[in-house]
């Protein structure tokens, strides 16, 4: 972090860096807010040299200084999103993102589900463990197809009582029939979809709410070698993940 983004360099003494540098690393870090006390012990200032410098810099005191940084800290991390994300979605829209958000958000607390076939399944398991560990209940394929189905007898299928949530679907193509399959089926009972696919004119993006067309300009050869979009999801969800939870 460069602590010239935030001020002129030539404003600010050896000391003072160093003290707006530890606050901004403390922002990045962590939502809570780290006291002045807390700044000046791990600086070896007074806290008084670090009101005297807040007056300098134009700011109320501690707590208002703290504040202006962590508004430009939020300010570049969202900049820094978006052009990451423009690089990695070929139909970017900072309104499907927050639509995205707002879906995570609104199904907090319901089952939500990932499905994909071959690599794609390998990507569909990335974001299950992701958004696991970010505190979501999150299932892949397999088990979206125990929740929406139960057999009863040999031949007879019957529909559960299903509580309408969020699905992700992985298709390069857009047309992997077990994805499109389960999409439908999803759609049926009142589910949201968000799909990542090459194919903006596929069945799988005609189903979406929200499509991502990632790598669609570029064309896989035979051999499957190189093929970046499996890799460039993860990316792109990793960068839209990071834009829910600021928020």
């Amino acid at each position: 972090m460069n602590e010239s983004y935030y001020f002129l360099t030539n404003s600010l003494t050896e000391d003072e860096t160093r003290i707006i540098t530890s606050i901004v690393n403390h922002i990045e870090k962590s939502k809570e807010r780290a006291s002045i006390t807390q700044i000046a012990n791990e600086n070896f200032v007074s806290t008084s040299f670090i009101i005297k410098m807040c007056k300098r810099l134009g700011y109320n005191g501690y707590s208002e200084l703290f504040y202006s940084l962590s508004q430009k800290v939020s300010e570049r991390m969202k900049e820094q999103c978006t052009y990451e994300l423009s690089t990695l979605i070929d139909n970017y829209s900072a309104e499907d993102v927050r639509k995205l958000c707002s879906f995570l958000q609104m199904f907090r607390e319901r089952k939500l589900f990932v499905v994909g076939e071959g690599f794609a399944d390998l990507v569909a398991d990335y974001i299950v463990q992701r958004l696991g560990v970010s505190g979501f209940m999150v299932f892949n394929r397999v088990h979206f197809y125990d929740y929406m189905l139960f057999r009863e007898g040999k031949r007879k299928l019957v529909q559960s009582n299903i509580e309408p949530s969020l699905i992700f679907a992985i298709s390069q193509s857009g047309e992997t029939t077990s994805v499109t399959d389960d999409v439908v089926r999803a759609k049926q009972n009142g589910f949201k979809v968000v799909s990542f696919t090459k194919r903006g004119d596929s069945a799988l993006a005609g189903l979406s709410d929200i499509v991502f067309i990632v790598d669609g300009a570029r064309q896989t050869l035979i051999s499957g070698v190189p093929n970046p979009f499996f890799g460039k999801v993860i990316l792109a969800f990793e960068e839209i993940l990071g834009v829910y939870f600021q928020v």
